[in-house]
């Protein structure tokens, strides 16, 4: 009796890998709740600055890149690439910040300006009221 051992030919692994790399992929997806609150804040604060007075003169670059770091959050969220979204979602909170913080430099400075030339201008005042010496 003899034995002859049948071997079939391979299977194409290449559907086997795409499969696993498929199943892989949507893995590290769903592990990563949607950043919903951190893109309700950035739009509130770059909504809330962006209407602020003085703000869109006093820092344009910052308030330009809050906007487009929320349109870009906002297109990483419909991708459903919620690690970038959360990401840009808080660059632009930050960057609406710093413009909303620069514009309150501008208008403290504004302030101290004015105040000092109201100083300067008590003082040229009391030098015209006072008797010479």
């Amino acid at each position: 009796m003899s034995l002859t051992l049948r071997t079939s030919p391979p299977a194409p692994r290449a559907p086997l890998w795409a499969a696993l790399a498929a199943a892989l992929a949507l893995g590290a997806c769903s592990g990563t709740p949607a950043p919903r609150e951190e893109m309700a804040v950035a739009k509130t604060t770059v909504d809330r600055v962006t209407t602020a007075p003085d703000t869109a003169a006093a820092a344009p670059v910052e308030l330009q890149a809050a906007r487009d770091k929320l349109s870009r959050a906002e297109r990483a969220m419909a991708d459903k690439d919620y690690d970038q979204a959360r990401r840009l979602a808080e660059q632009a909170q930050a960057d609406a910040r710093l413009a909303e913080a620069k514009a309150q430099a501008t208008r403290s400075e504004r302030a101290v300006n004015e105040l000092q030339d109201s100083v300067r201008a008590l003082n040229e005042e009391l030098q015209r009221r006072s008797p010479p010496k």
